[in-house]
């Protein structure tokens, strides 16, 4: 293991505490504990700022010499992004219904849906980021290059 960097922690600090903000406000959505909505909207505020951090470059990230490019052939980002920005986005229209028409309706199919489904599939997409981000950390290595190198090897084996 190489020498941690700190400063390379900052957004997985914050995506860590996105995701704690997400389980914590969705189980009490889910369960309809009071409150609820501030903690889905810290989650939203905290998980946007994360991705614009880290798509900006604002925050440090662990500098490795052959990861200089975003990895857009890798399925594993693709994955990410895909599945992170539909629970984002899913979490968003949620706020704003409740914004709307308010936190006291029952909402029942709702509260199902995004304890069910929109929820883990945030957690698969983040996870993915947050594994990225910690072996990038801890062992100098991006996930999304090895995924996609062992796939290309294997889809060329068949060719």
């Amino acid at each position: 293991m190489t020498q941690l960097e700190p400063a390379c922690l900052i957004n997985i600090a914050l995506a860590f505490l996105a995701l704690a903000l997400y389980i914590f406000g969705s189980r009490r959505f889910y369960l309809d504990q009071h409150p609820f909505r501030m903690y889905l909207i810290a989650a939203v505020l905290i998980d946007g700022l994360t991705a614009t951090l880290a798509s900006f470059g604002i925050t440090p990230t662990t500098e490795l010499p052959y990861s200089d490019f975003v990895p857009w052939r890798s399925p594993l980002f693709l994955a990410h992004i895909l599945l992170a920005m539909i629970g984002f986005i899913g979490f968003i229209i949620i706020i704003v219904m409740l914004l709307i028409k308010g936190v006291h309706r029952p909402y029942r199919r709702l509260r199902i849906f995004q304890y069910r489904v929109l929820l883990p599939i945030w957690v698969v997409g983040e996870g993915i980021a947050l594994t990225n981000s910690l072996t990038k950390v801890l062992f100098k290595i991006r996930v999304y290059d090895y995924v996609d190198l062992f796939i290309v090897d294997r889809l060329l084996f068949f060719v």
